[in-house]
């Protein structure tokens, strides 16, 4: 029997998913990187891909939405396949090959000579720091979902690179990971590639050696014959022309070259200050990811992988808490699990099991050693009285409403949640009456003042909110509550 195709059906579609999923996500897994086919006989949409690593992501976090387009252009429901189809992408990648890759021979090709012993591998650089971080290794959650499927969709050597890579955030939540997995999974699968991690303060330092020692052709050479670059803590050469007009004719000639370019900083790069406005735009011209904070799930899952690796077995419910109490970076849950580790060691509490088929022994850790832990952690500001006037100001900023707004007669429902949390924080965290909380929000009575305090305590307790607003960036009433209470005690 032939099967009909419906291009044009196909095409209609993948409009729609692109209007469901936003123009970034489906840039960054269908744009170039997949075609669309309906066949009308067996009224199954068609997904080509060019690799089984793509195929197996668009299956898991775009199979429902592919239905959904799919319903909504047809009006019927269809059947999803997804195939692997390298040739159908092979036209992509002509056009990228590197200028004169036909006439010489390329030390780290590693798919024109697989059979290379390790002998053929260029020299590591005698600064390049160890790739300790694999990508397999890196805890996936909501907060840097995007970045971690960025990472691996450029670590992919069967893909076109589609610009640079920027991502952004906090201190301790997950940059340096993806850089030196990217780096070490292209190695992985190209063991003669040539690529280099290194951070914005030792790019700068050997440009200026280079130049002081009249070698600055060799310094040349070396970055811009890379396959991958991976630049972490970009931000340093901020303020330094010399270094930025270096690195930004290194960045076009690698990008021109068809290699990958992987950047990290602490900031959007529009939000770097003395960052030159062309390599501002450079950045921008590929894909910008923030990384945000892990929420509470995600959390759960670190202290679960990081105690594992530190032979520490958690009793029920004890990762949980864990995870509640440290509200911040990755670095603090390491940080929190070491002090635990030594904890362990010198108390009684911490008990021994063998486990099973193995040598190795475990320390077992449950909620009475993590209470001493707590217990014996030092409060940064002892005996320091909480402010009304703090409080307030925590959660307005929280929040982006005003303290007038949020002591003033609006019903708008953000300045509401703001006001009930002020109310529920200061009766937790201070001594003051509802009557004192009244005068100091102004109200003429404290009625509405408990009415607000119970409210919030019985959403709590229920451990099932309503929705918040979507202004607000949390994922539960508790972890807003959480993060505010710190936020308080630190000022």
């Amino acid at each position: 029997m032939t099967t009909t195709t419906s291009p044009n059906v196909g095409t209609r579609i993948a409009s729609r998913l692109a209007k469901a999923v936003g123009p970034r996500r489906y840039a960054m897994w269908f744009d170039r990187s997949a075609r669309f086919d309906y066949l009308d006989e067996q009224s199954t949409l068609c997904v080509t891909v060019p690799n089984r690593f793509i195929a197996d992501w668009i299956d898991r976090n775009f199979h429902s939405d592919l239905h959904a387009a799919a319903h909504e252009e047809l009006g019927q429901q269809v059947e999803l396949d997804v195939q692997v189809a390298p040739d159908r992408f092979n036209d992509q990648r002509t056009g990228h090959e590197k200028p004169g890759a036909q006439d010489a021979p390329r030390e780290t090709n590693a798919s024109s000579s697989p059979r290379k012993s390790h002998a053929s591998r260029p020299t590591p650089h005698p600064h390049a720091p160890r790739l300790r971080r694999k990508l397999d290794e890196f805890i996936v959650g909501p907060s840097n979902e995007l970045a971690y499927a960025a990472a691996c969709r450029l670590a992919d050597v069967d893909l076109d690179p589609a610009g640079p890579l920027f991502l952004h955030g906090g201190c301790g939540l997950g940059k340096t990971h993806l850089l030196q997995g990217v780096c070490r999974q292209m190695l992985d699968h190209q063991p003669n590639a040539r690529v280099l991690y290194t951070t914005g303060e030792q790019f700068t330092n050997e440009y200026i050696t280079a130049v002081r020692a009249n070698q600055l052709e060799a310094f040349r050479r070396r970055i811009r014959q890379l396959d991958l670059l991976a630049v972490d803590d970009v931000h340093f050469i901020a303020n330094k022309q010399a270094t930025q007009q270096e690195f930004l004719h290194s960045f076009d000639q690698i990008e021109l070259g068809g290699a990958r370019v992987v950047l990290a900083s602490d900031s959007h790069p529009k939000l770097i200050k003395q960052f030159s406005e062309a390599l501002v735009s450079r950045c921008v011209r590929g894909l910008v990811v923030q990384i945000a904070t892990p929420d509470q799930e995600t959390r759960q899952r670190l202290v679960d992988a990081l105690a594992k690796r530190r032979g520490l077995v958690m009793e029920p419910d004890v990762a949980r808490t864990l995870a509640s109490r440290t509200r911040g970076s990755v670095r603090e849950i390491e940080g929190t699990l070491t002090k635990l580790q030594a904890l362990a060691s010198l108390t009684r509490e911490a008990g021994r099991v063998q486990p099973h088929g193995g040598a190795t022994t475990h320390t077992r850790v449950g909620h009475a050693l993590v209470r001493q832990l707590f217990d014996h952690d030092i409060d940064p500001a002892p005996g320091k009285p909480v402010r009304f006037d703090t409080i307030i100001e925590q959660v307005c900023e929280r929040l982006g409403v005003s303290k007038t707004q949020a002591l003033g007669p609006s019903r708008h429902r953000l300045v509401v949640l703001a006001r009930s949390l002020a109310i529920h924080l200061t009766r937790e965290m201070t001594s003051m009456s509802y009557p004192e909380i009244a005068q100091a929000m102004g109200k003429r009575n404290h009625s509405t003042i408990i009415t607000a305090a119970q409210r919030i305590a019985r959403q709590l307790q229920a451990d099932a909110p309503p929705a918040l607003p979507a202004e607000v960036q949390a994922n539960s009433l508790a972890e807003l509550v959480d993060d505010l209470r710190d936020a308080v005690r630190r000022g």
